[in-house]
C-alpha cells in the first residue's frame, strides 16, 4: 500500500473515483474555488487550517470552519472551496484504515463520523501524512501504513463518548448498534444543518427509516433528548450567540431565526435565559454559562493547530 500526495490549487478539482483504490490519498488544498469528490465506501478526514470549507454528502451541505476537523464514513462526500481557505484531507477505501499498527477489530466499528475541534496530536497525526517533502514527484511514501494507524488511533482516542452512545443504541451486535448509531447520527447532523427549516419530526424519522415514535424514544436512549429538544438547544444556542456577538438588531435576529415577530423572540429568548436581549448584551444573562456548557464549543487549539499547520508549511 502506498501513499498519492495531491495539490488542489485555486479552481482545481479533483475525483477520487478516477484514483487508485489500493492506496492512501492525501490532499492539501489552498484558495479559492477548489472541489474534491471522496465516493462511497470510503473514509476521510478533513482539516480546515484557514477560511471554511463547504462539505456535502447527498443534497445536504454544511460549512467546516477554521481548525474544525471532520471524520465522515456514512456514504460519499464532496468538498467546495467557496471562498479562500486552506485545509488538509486524507482519505483511503475503509479496508486500509485497518491495517496496524494497533487496531484489530472492523475499523467501520471503531470510527464514527463526527465533526469536532483539532487539537495538536491529531492535528500532527494528519499534517504528517501530509507533507510534501515525503513524496517525490508524487511517488508513493514509504511505510505510509504507520502513519494512517496513528491518525485512526488518535482519532478513535477522542470519540469515547461516541462509543459510550454505541453501547447504548439497540442491537445484538456490535455491527447493529453500529448502524443504529449511523442513522441517529444523520437525524442530528440533518438538525444541526437545517437549523432554520425546522423540519418536522416525520421528515427526520424518514432520514433513519424509522418511525416517529420509536426514533424519539431511541434518540432519547443515545442522547438523553429528544430530537425537538436537540433542536431548540441548537436554536438557542444560535440566538444567544448573535445576541451577544453580533450588532444585528433584535428585530433583525429575530426574522434571520424564523420568529414571527421580535416580541415573540424576546419572549423566547427571556424564557431560555431568564433574562431579556438588552440584559444578555450587557453581560448579565444567568445561564450562558449553563448553555455553552450544554452546547460546547469545539475544543481545538488554536495555538497548537496553528502551529502544526507552520510545520506543515515549513516542511513544504
Amino acid at each position: 500500500m502506498g501513499i498519492r500526495h495531491h495539490s488542489i490549487q485555486g479552481s482545481q478539482s479533483l475525483d477520487l473515483t478516477m484514483q487508485r483504490p489500493d492506496c492512501i490519498h492525501a490532499i492539501s488544498g489552498r484558495g479559492k474555488g477548489g472541489r474534491l469528490l471522496i465516493p462511497a465506501g470510503w473514509i476521510s478526514t478533513t482539516l480546515v487550517l484557514e477560511g471554511s470549507l463547504e462539505l456535502s454528502s447527498g443534497d445536504l451541505p454544511w460549512l467546516l470552519g477554521t481548525r474544525q476537523l471532520q471524520l465522515w464514513v456514512d456514504g460519499s462526500v464532496r468538498l467546495n472551496c467557496r471562498e479562500q481557505a486552506w485545509w488538509l484531507c486524507i482519505a483511503a477505501p475503509a479496508a486500509l484504515w485497518q491495517k496496524p499498527p494497533k487496531s484489530t477489530a472492523s475499523i467501520i466499528n471503531c470510527l464514527i463520523p463526527r465533526e469536532q475541534g483539532c487539537d495538536s496530536k491529531l492535528a500532527r497525526a494528519l499534517v504528517h501524512l501530509c507533507r510534501p517533502r515525503w513524496f517525490q514527484q508524487g511517488s508513493d511514501s514509504p511505510d505510509p501504513t504507520y502513519k494512517l494507524g496513528l491518525l485512526r488511533d488518535a482519532l478513535i482516542e477522542r470519540q469515547q463518548a461516541q462509543h459510550l452512545q454505541l453501547e447504548r443504541c439497540s442491537g445484538r451486535t456490535v455491527l447493529r448498534r453500529h448502524q443504529t448509531l449511523l442513522r441517529l447520527l444523520r437525524v442530528q447532523h440533518l438538525i444541526r444543518c437545517t437549523i432554520d427549516t425546522r423540519l418536522d419530526l416525520v421528515s427526520l424519522a424518514a432520514v433513519a427509516n424509522y418511525s416517529p415514535t420509536h426514533l424519539i424514544r431511541i434518540y432519547r436512549d443515545v442522547f438523553g433528548e429528544t430530537p425537538s429538544e436537540y433542536a431548540a438547544r441548537l436554536r438557542n444556542k444560535r440566538a444567544l450567540d448573535m445576541v451577544c456577538n453580533t450588532d444585528l438588531s433584535v428585530c433583525e435576529i429575530a426574522e434571520s431565526l424564523g420568529f414571527e415577530s421580535e416580541s415573540a423572540f424576546c419572549r423566547a429568548f427571556k424564557h431560555a435565559f431568564g433574562c431579556t436581549t438588552t440584559a444578555a448584551r450587557r453581560g448579565q444573562h444567568t445561564q450562558h454559562g449553563a448553555l455553552l456548557a450544554a452546547c460546547p464549543a469545539p475544543a481545538g487549539s488554536t495555538r497548537l493547530v496553528a502551529a502544526a499547520a507552520m510545520e506543515w508549511a515549513v516542511a513544504s
